[in-house]
């Protein structure tokens, strides 16, 4: 009796946000059990931590800061009803492999505590049939992809993706451009002070950049672009997909901008605030637009009785949310607001509760690295 074959894998394809989505890869976030605040990690998340770590010592003296055992049960809970929620839409969802344990991490010129591959989004971005890993800001997340290798070989040997890696980054003391703060009259000594990394002769400003700073509407891909770092992305990304045009944002934010520009469906975006409608391409900037209700504090969980506990996000995170098709969308179940507009537009939410999106420092955009939808080069913005 012949034995049954298993199917293969549809062939990698993602062009844009909210075209039907048939394949996702899922974050998850076993063994986050600190964060490693190095100068990398502070600069990055440098408008909420910064100016606290500065004046805190770890309890060990050293730079992890230990995350509360409870958080991380319940994140993982979280990430769980993400899971079920799209495999509930038709979705089939992927994960990376899981980390076997806390993990230390040695370069030549530092160290780092590493972190699970939970916000995927971020090492890397899949521009139509072609996998991009990125060029890591942290430290910590130098080695995050080698657990979303499994993914990227299946849809490689099985499916016939093309395979891409930016430049890995050295990411010693001279690496990272801080201009983006200076330029605002910001003094980053709270980041950099007792910076431990070595330097290397001659290396200066790198190639530095995350998955998360750009969007992508069919052949085109919006860039967010704050610095030299990300200046030299941007060239490598333009050299390298030529078939893709890639529109320069200037410094729309500092880095991601997932919780900050959302495109809806073709002429639909949720946007943060009007501010940032001048940012855009000029061809967006008469789509219509759904700005984001204000929220209630009370929808974040207060952390003052687990001791010293940073929110590292933003408090705009919930905008950071996933669709699975020009109609359909997963929000967070604690954004009320949001959904409640979104449902007056015709929208139907799926809504997924998710407690400490500022503690972990990503939404369901983040925590999600959609490989298949059904959308093509398709040009939204003429």
């Amino acid at each position: 009796m012949p034995q049954p074959t298993s199917a293969p894998p549809p062939a990698l394809n993602s062009y844009d946000e909210f075209t039907r989505l048939d394949e996702v890869v899922v974050g998850r976030a076993e063994h986050y059990t600190h964060h490693h605040t190095d100068t990398s990690w502070r600069l990055f998340f440098y408008d909420n931590v910064a100016p606290v770590l500065s004046q805190h010592a770890t309890a060990s003296g050293e730079e992890l800061l230990a995350i509360p055992p409870q958080l991380v049960d319940e994140l993982n809970e979280d990430i769980s009803g993400l899971a079920d929620a799209l495999t509930g839409c038709g979705v089939n969802v992927l994960r990376p492999a899981a980390p076997g344990k806390d993990v230390d991490i040695r370069s030549p010129h530092w160290d780092a505590r590493a972190t699970p591959p939970l916000n995927v989004r971020d090492q890397t971005i899949i521009l139509g049939d072609t996998i991009v890993e990125t060029a890591p800001h942290v430290r910590a997340r130098a080695f995050e992809n080698d657990l979303l290798k499994p993914v990227f070989y299946r849809y490689y040997e099985d499916g016939g993706a093309n395979w891409l890696t930016m430049p890995r980054p050295a990411l010693t003391r001279d690496s990272l451009d801080t201009s983006y703060f200076t330029r605002q009259g910001l003094d980053v000594a709270r980041a950099t002070d007792n910076e431990m990394a070595g330097t290397i002769e001659g290396l200066g400003r790198e190639m530095v950049f995350d998955g998360a700073q750009c969007m992508r509407l069919g052949r085109d891909v919006l860039v967010n672009v704050a610095n030299h770092n990300h200046e030299l992305a941007l060239g490598w990304l333009r050299n390298n997909l030529r078939d893709l045009r890639f529109h320069r944002l200037d410094a729309m934010a500092d880095n991601h901008i997932d919780s900050v520009l959302v495109p809806l469906r073709p002429g639909l975006m949720l946007l943060r605030s009007p501010a940032y409608l001048k940012y855009l391409p000029e061809a967006m900037q008469s789509w219509d637009v759904i700005y984001a209700p204000e929220t209630d504090d009370s929808n974040f969980p207060d952390y003052s009785d687990l001791g010293f506990v940073i929110p590292i996000g933003s408090r705009y995170m919930d905008i950071n949310l996933l669709s699975v098709d020009e109609n359909t969308v997963v929000v967070n179940s604690l954004y009320p607001e949001l959904i409640k507009v979104l449902e007056a537009r015709g929208f139907t939410v799926v809504p997924v509760r998710h407690r400490h999106r500022r503690l972990f420092g990503g939404g369901f955009h983040c925590f999600t690295l959609d490989t298949v939808r059904r959308g093509g080069p398709e040009d939204y913005l003429s």
